[in-house]
């Protein structure tokens, strides 16, 4: 019972339960903030893919090879198949990104973006700031932050190198 009042009582817990409904709200408006963006896109004939992670996480070089770091979603099922067809790292050269800081996490749109083909695919997430503080000193001493992609078994999907980083990190 002690357990359990001691983990009811930890900030870091209640924000995760989102006692004010604020997180919720946060993810209600980034996935209408996504579904938007791809609208204008269709409406300016381009060829849209949308995608919800299941995840998101902060990796630093921490957390195994020193190499990969940076945001990774984790791609439902149902849309690892389309988003492994659509994307490709050579033709997607640019990237947009679109988010806020609210109660201590990040809720980002990440818009890649293929300008030759006019297409683009649109990823929501959400990470917790708290965790961040590993990826974000590897992308300032290495001048760079990687989003990368992978299914919900760990199959790797492709990834995305950002030169300018700074509009993932909202307020970081």
């Amino acid at each position: 019972m002690k357990n359990d009042d001691a983990r009811a009582r930890d900030p870091r817990t209640e924000r995760r339960r989102d006692p004010t409904g604020a997180q919720t709200e946060a993810w209600k408006q980034t996935l209408e903030d996504m579904d938007a963006i791809a609208r204008q896109r269709r409406d300016d004939g381009w060829d849209v893919l949308t995608v919800r992670a299941a995840q998101t996480d902060t990796v630093s070089r921490d957390t195994g090879d020193p190499d990969r770091f940076g945001l990774v979603h984790v791609v439902p099922d149902n849309d690892a198949d389309k988003f492994a067809e659509t994307y490709d790292e050579e033709a997607f050269t640019e990237y947009l990104a679109y988010g806020a800081s609210i109660g201590g996490y990040v809720y980002l749109v990440t818009e890649l973006i293929d300008p030759s083909a006019e297409r683009s695919i649109l990823i929501a997430g959400r990470y917790d700031l708290a965790l961040a503080r590993g990826m974000i000193t590897a992308a300032r001493d290495e001048g760079v932050l990687y989003t990368h992609w992978k299914t919900i078994d760990g199959t790797n999907l492709g990834s995305f190198e950002h030169e300018e980083y700074e509009p993932l990190l909202p307020d970081a």
